[in-house]
């Protein structure tokens, strides 16, 4: 099978770089103490808003971060592998084989999706061992749902943002729009409350808002299923609005790189 052939090259050139395999390990543990810090620093200032969730700040960003880091791969992997391509030359070549152009692409972001995942899982255990987040087995199997949904719609800006790039080759505005104003508008470091009623309003536009909240509501605030269900609800909404638009979005792209010629140009 084509995917797992590109699994197995990935997994092989993770386990050849053993040292950056450990550089990633101290990113996480670095930020984490900083988020630590912060919340010992200023957790208080934002006690009123975090009361829900137990008052505790670094657990309230460790589950924003664990859902973060998997939106991002999402978000990146696909418009970085059609930028590589260009870049080196090979997207041509690629799209000339009898391999699906979709398969190529999912198959060398799909490493990047289980390493993202892993990432996840293991912030999530950090916070139940050291900071009683709860989590039943319907819960975790709740929670593996939301964060699924979270990657097809991040999947789905990706495809958007590969189609842009694809065409233009840089400038991504899809990136910026739904990469970095996540941070900012997402919930992810600091609650969507705090910020002014316009940009709340854009915050729900944003899927990363619902599936942090989703997952804090599950791990931290305690509560059942039924009660995420609207949440959960606006991420679905979101897919089926943007899923098909990124499809045909890229499917255009395509054809227009091939027309134009544009394939081994960066």
């Amino acid at each position: 099978m084509k995917i797992v052939a590109f699994l197995k090259k990935d997994l092989f050139i993770t386990l050849s770089y053993r040292f950056n395999l450990l550089i990633q390990l101290v990113k996480i543990v670095i930020s984490l103490l900083m988020f630590y810090f912060i919340g010992e620093t200023f957790g208080g200032a934002m006690s009123p808003y975090l009361a829900r969730y137990g008052g505790n700040y670094f657990a309230y960003v460790l589950v924003g971060f664990a859902v973060s880091g998997f939106a991002s791969v999402g978000l990146d992997a696909l418009s970085d592998e059609v930028r590589s391509a260009q870049v080196e030359g090979t997207l041509e070549a690629l799209l000339s084989t009898p391999t699906s152009i979709y398969t190529i692409l999912i198959g060398n972001s799909l490493w990047s999706f289980i390493e993202a995942f892993i990432e996840s899982l293991l912030l999530i255990s950090i916070g139940i061992i050291f900071f009683e987040l709860h989590l039943s087995i319907p819960g975790a199997l709740v929670a593996m749902f939301v964060l699924l949904l979270t990657l097809i719609a991040f999947l789905s800006i990706g495809m958007l943002s590969a189609s842009f790039i694809m065409i233009f080759k840089q400038g991504n505005p899809i990136k910026f729009i739904f990469g970095s104003s996540s941070y900012f508008l997402g919930g992810i470091i600091f609650p969507v409350e705090v910020l002014p009623r316009p940009l709340q309003y854009l915050a729900e536009a944003l899927p990363i808002t619902h599936a942090i909240k989703a997952l804090r509501e599950l791990l931290l605030a305690k509560t059942g299923f039924e009660s995420i269900i609207p949440i959960i609800l606006n991420l679905i909404l979101f897919i089926i609005i943007i899923a098909p638009l990124s499809i045909i979005a890229f499917r255009f792209a395509v054809k227009r790189a091939k027309r134009d010629g544009s394939l081994v140009q960066y």
